[in-house]
């Protein structure tokens, strides 16, 4: 082997610009490679990590995973299949200012039952609830990820309470999300969480109102017995009645 190695190193040796595309090759080949098995790990190996992940489903409207917010609302005040509905969504990146070294951070809007529903405990402090939420930018409090805590806040517990400024807007960290919680999807983990009702100030004015806007993605988990059938056709029931609903009220407008 040793013989092999001094010969292949004399020819490559003879021929850099071959020598060159070899590495490169093999860089490409390797990182393509590592790609691949991320992906795979995510979806096959590392199911999400929450409590009765198995009863969690994404809702979809026709091949779109996301939903309005008023959808979500309609959803999860009337259906009778679900325990529990949440709604979340990325947007970002967020500027992070605590006076000293800002950052960047990917954030979560969830809905404010979002951690309830998971059934999600803190690691340090307390989480956000529905109880928070009264209305639009009602809710100025945001949940470190644990990663996040430890990156560029270095393990510090005195952070729960401390004043933040994020997209220079006043906040208060309020928690730390466990070690193992990386939210709700395989392929991204949320540096922070912000409460929903204060998408107006990263989304836009109209962001909680707006039918038209599917930018929120929304996950149930089931009552028990109910199968995923069942609770298709509840669901489905309540958007033919929301739909049936904002057809009147366009008619009584014009």
């Amino acid at each position: 082997m040793i013989s092999d190695l001094k010969l292949a190193l004399r020819q490559l040796a003879k021929s850099p610009g071959f020598a060159l595309t070899a590495v490169i090759t093999l860089a490409l080949g390797v990182g393509s490679n590592a790609v691949v098995f991320s992906v795979l790990n995510s979806l096959v190996l590392k199911p999400l990590n929450l409590p009765g992940a198995e009863n969690l489903y994404t809702v979809q409207r026709f091949t779109y995973p996301s939903q309005s917010y008023p959808d979500y609302l309609d959803l999860r005040d009337r259906n009778h299949t679900f325990e529990s509905m949440i709604a979340f969504q990325i947007i970002g990146p967020i500027g992070v200012d605590i006076g000293a070294h800002p950052s960047i951070a990917w954030p979560y809007m969830s809905s404010g039952n979002y951690f309830d529903a998971l059934k999600v405990q803190p690691y340090l402090g307390r989480f956000f609830h529905p109880s928070d939420e009264k209305g639009e930018n009602s809710a100025p409090y945001v949940v470190l990820s644990y990663a996040y805590w430890r990156s560029y806040f270095h393990g510090n517990s005195a952070v729960v309470g401390r004043p933040v400024a994020i997209n220079k807007h006043p906040f208060t960290i309020i928690g730390v999300a466990p070690p193992a919680f990386r939210g709700t999807e395989l392929f991204f983990a949320p540096d922070v969480w912000i409460p929903i009702v204060e998408n107006p100030l990263f989304v836009g004015p109209e962001s909680l109102k707006n039918r038209g806007d599917h930018s929120p993605m929304i996950v149930g988990r089931l009552r028990p017995g109910i199968t995923p059938a069942v609770a298709t056709a509840d669901l489905n029931t309540i958007g033919a009645e929301a739909y049936l609903r904002l057809l009147i009220e366009n008619l009584r407008g014009e």
